[in-house]
Formats: C-alpha cells, structure tokens, sequence
C-alpha cells in the first residue's frame, strides 16, 4: 500500500524505548541505523504524516523510513528538547560550549541528572559528514534496500 499524495510514511517499534541500547556502529564507526545482526522490524507501527506534518517522539524509540524512490529530496528538519540537566556525557570546552548555546529556559548546570539508562560511550565518528541519510549511504545492510 502506497501513501496517498502528500502524506510520509514513517515507521516505529513501540516500547524499544525502554529496552536495550543496539549497535548503530560498522567497523569502528557510526552509520546512523542499528546494525545487530539479529534486529529485525517486526511489529513497527507506520506513523503517516501529511506534508508539513512533525512526528514527536522519544530519543532512543527505534524509528525509520523505506529509502526515498522519489526524485524529490527528501528533508529532515531536527529539533532536540531535553531537560537542562540531561547534557550529552561527554567532556572538554567544545560541550560545553554548545551545551550553554543550546539552552532555550533555565540556567546551566554542571551536575547531570544521572538516572539508570544505558547509554554506550564513546560514540565513534561517522564516515561520512552531512545528515542522516549521507551517514547512511555506509551502511552494508541496511532493513530497508533502495529499488534498483
């Protein structure tokens, strides 16, 4: 079943959000999709937007989309809200400096919330620069294959 004109389909796997934190890393580096051998999508959820339409969900729910096979590009516009006290684990002036800059109400603090969530630290580099879709292009197989 295809979308109608004008409406994105998105996917969700519910509840992955409190489960564990999977492998989005290749040989060494990070290519932006989940990469354990044994992940498979079953019982995702297609969350249908219309154009101009915001999906609104939590950072570690497992979410994802079939490649685009249009020949329009396709765009991604990212908003991250957290709470002032849930900074990225990392450290050196570069953080911080872009923790400060990011601060939309409250002030800065330097004590984390620390709460028992798994996280996997250090987080390697991509190979590719730019968004989402160009981490990609590097990842060997990927749960959803562009035509062709």
């Amino acid at each position: 079943m295809s979308p109608a004109l004008g409406m994105a389909v998105c996917s969700c796997l519910p509840g992955t959000h409190l489960g564990p934190v999977l492998d989005h890393n290749q040989n060494g580096h990070f290519v932006g999709a989940v990469t354990d051998p044994g992940f498979r999508p079953d019982g995702a959820v297609p969350i249908e937007l219309k154009a101009g339409g915001v999906s609104i969900h939590h950072v570690r729910l497992l979410h994802g989309s079939a490649p685009n096979l249009s020949s329009q590009p396709r765009r991604l516009l990212l908003f991250q809200y957290c709470a002032i006290d849930a900074w990225p684990l990392m450290s050196g002036e570069k953080y911080w400096e872009t923790y400060l800059a990011s601060i939309l109400r409250g002030q800065p603090i330097n004590q984390p919330r620390l709460a028992p969530v798994p996280a996997r630290l250090p987080r390697p580099e991509a190979l590719n620069t730019g968004g989402i879709y160009e981490i990609q292009e590097k990842l060997k197989n990927p749960t959803y294959k562009k035509a062709g």
